[in-house]
């Protein structure tokens, strides 16, 4: 049961991962095509990220309240009507800038709350003394995806246009919700009973936050994935633009950056898997950022396709020694009955600033041109890192994690059972 359940599993997160790859392309491509406006791509993204950023905040007790799957099930659904929109207008002649708006807003808030409640499912169906490697292999094939998906989306934008692969964006989704049906029924948290009002769901709410309040060395951490997502967000959003107008390369290129990103990713979790434990996780996690700057930096310099190439390959193996860091810590560190809702606030806090990112990257090259913003989304990162050196509250997620964990745990179950009274 556990194997069937763990591979329903892998197998939906890795068809909505290589779907997500092709839909982002398409929709992007289709509202430049539209519009030709930098403001435009960047209103598409923020059309996005402000419902994915409501729906963390008032959804995040939900993946632990509901059936997991079935909840997982239902967003996938209303993904793929999202998706069925632009798709049959296109098909008809009829498409408008709104329709593809509406489908990122759609998208957006099901995303908020998808891949949150899938790492919460992990324990469910994974023996527990294998979670480490349960993870990993989520990631490989995460990244696969993120590896095969953006040149094949790529290359048939290229040949046949961008409703072709909005059609594979939505047969993923499909993929996705026949294998969440398949999953053995998990069943629910008893302490998500019946008892609902709304005083309890705010608490739940607040719950998600207290993991951060009783470990501020997570809060900082967060925050600068939060900084480097914001700076990120306004990169890719750009992406299009700076492929078509600055390298005059077209679809194909666009996919081999993204592929060549999602290689170097796996070049750098096969580095992770030789180190094995990382004691020093400050300075590899802080390092790791200051080299995604410097690359994103040199991006803003050249005018080179081969450069650009490699600046995105060193930035893709850069990325994993910040981002597996933070996954396992985590894993570690959250109670298992805090999993769903710690998840949708570390997603939340980590693109909270993703609107800034998009709307202030596009006025940015609107205003400036692309060069100066991707001169300043690299050094952004870069100054933030070198003042989170220096924070003392960081030193305390260096060395053995074992004396941390039991503190922290018990500080959680002091902290969930504070004041609570029946509903």
């Amino acid at each position: 049961m556990l194997k069937r359940g763990y591979y329903g599993l892998l197998a939906t997160i890795s068809l909505s991962s290589l779907g997500d790859t092709f839909g982002l392309l398409a929709m992007e491509w289709l509202v430049y095509d539209l519009t030709g406006s930098k403001l435009a791509m960047g209103a598409l993204a923020l059309s996005s990220s402000i419902p994915e950023f409501i729906l963390r905040l008032i959804g995040s007790p939900l993946s632990d309240r509901l059936h997991r799957s079935r909840f997982m099930a239902g967003l996938a659904a209303v993904r793929l009507l999202a998706i069925l929109v632009p798709l049959t207008m296109g098909l008809a002649g009829q498409l408008q800038l709104w329709h593809l708006f509406l489908a990122a807003g759609l998208s957006g808030a099901c995303a908020a709350l998808f891949m949150p409640t899938a790492m919460a499912v992990v324990p469910d169906v994974a023996d527990t003394r294998k979670l480490v490697r349960a993870f990993a292999v989520i990631d490989g094939f995460k990244n696969a995806a993120a590896l095969l998906g953006p040149a094949m989306a790529g290359a048939l934008t290229a040949a046949a246009g961008a409703l072709p692969a909005m059609g594979v964006y939505a047969v993923c989704y499909t993929g996705a919700i026949v294998t969440l049906l398949w999953l053995p029924k998990m069943q629910t948290p008893a302490k998500n009973g019946s008892n609902l009002s709304l005083a309890r769901y705010i608490r739940e709410i607040t719950e998600g936050f207290s993991f951060y309040k009783n470990f501020p060395a997570m809060l900082a951490i967060m925050c600068m994935v939060a900084i480097s997502n914001m700076c990120n967000i306004a990169v890719w959003t750009m992406i299009i633009p700076f492929v078509r107008d600055v390298l005059n390369r077209d679809a194909v290129a666009i996919g081999a950056l993204t592929t060549v990103f999602a290689l170097g990713t796996l070049v750098g979790l096969t580095m992770i898997s030789f180190l094995g434990e990382i004691k020093q996780r400050q300075t590899v996690m802080l390092s790791s950022l200051m080299v995604i700057g410097l690359s994103t930096t040199l991006i803003g310099f050249a005018s080179s396709y081969p450069l650009v190439l490699a600046a995105q390959f060193i930035t893709g193996v850069a990325a994993p020694f910040f981002g597996s860091l933070s996954s396992s810590l985590h894993g570690r560190l959250v109670p298992s009955h805090l999993q769903g809702r710690v998840n949708s606030i570390r997603f939340l806090i980590g693109g909270s600033l993703q609107p800034v990112g998009a709307m202030g990257g596009a006025a940015i090259a609107h205003a400036y041109g692309l060069p100066i913003l991707f001169l300043a989304a690299g050094l952004i990162p870069i100054l933030c890192s070198g003042v989170a050196m220096l924070l003392p509250v960081l030193k305390g997620i260096n060395g053995d994690l074992s004396d941390l964990e039991a503190k922290q745990r018990l500080k959680q179950h002091l902290t969930t059972n504070k004041g609570d009274v029946p509903a």
